[in-house]
């Protein structure tokens, strides 16, 4: 069984080698706010354990091992954000932050059980897929930052990395930019989008639109 902290360095190489396919160690060390040395350590300890690989160019790569374990726990965090949101009204920033702590904390009756009294959630609140438990839908994605002028789409998640920024978070549910909206890219600039949300037009600065994954609308 996988102590918290490994589970820590196994969800994290999960999330970046989904969200930007180069979970490099400095990567990792940014994504956790840990050192590069402890980094290093923690790598040759996993590596001794089957769980992580050199992918060749010096990116991590989850064995088949450690991707059982990774998805494990990224499913128990997940669950565990739907609960903080949905039964006890967290934000979205809170129910990511609480989900840490819980996450290692849920025992396979447990997470049956809460997935069952959720109704069965597929997602995250951030409408991040549940390992496990989320449909294979195999709907092309792609981030809004890389979607044409006059291009109308359904905004699908949030990136897992900015889930803990509880400023970043805000803004988007002032602006409605959550999971399900739909919204028409009006223009699209290197300095940024305009979008129609509703019947609002809405600046939405390049660098958020770059963590937000849109699907056809």
């Amino acid at each position: 069984m996988a102590t918290s902290n490994v589970e820590h360095y196994l969800e994290a190489i999960y999330v970046l080698s989904v969200e930007t396919q180069n979970p490099f160690s400095a990567r990792v060390a940014e994504y956790l706010g840990v050192s590069p040395p402890s980094v290093t350590q923690a790598m040759r300890r996993l590596k001794r354990d089957g769980l992580v690989e050199d992918d060749g160019q010096k990116a991590l790569r989850l064995t088949a091992k450690g991707l059982a374990e990774a998805e494990k726990v990224v499913r128990r965090h997940r669950l565990a954000e739907r609960w903080a949101y949905d039964v006890l009204g967290l934000d979205w920033a809170e129910c990511h932050r609480e989900a840490h702590h819980l996450e290692h904390a849920l025992t396979p009756l447990i997470e049956e059980r809460l997935w069952q009294s959720l109704g069965r959630p597929t997602t995250c609140p951030h409408g991040n897929p549940i390992p496990g438990l989320a449909d294979s839908d195999k709907t092309p994605m792609h981030t809004l930052a890389e979607t044409p002028s006059g291009t109308r789409v359904v905004v699908d998640r949030i990136f897992e990395q900015v889930e803990g920024l509880g400023e970043f978070l805000k803004d988007l549910e002032q602006q409605g930019l959550t999971p399900g909206t739909e919204l028409r890219v009006l223009q699209n600039t290197p300095a940024g989008l305009t979008c129609h949300v509703g019947n609002q037009k809405l600046a939405v600065p390049l660098e958020t639109a770059r963590r937000l994954l849109v699907r056809p609308g």
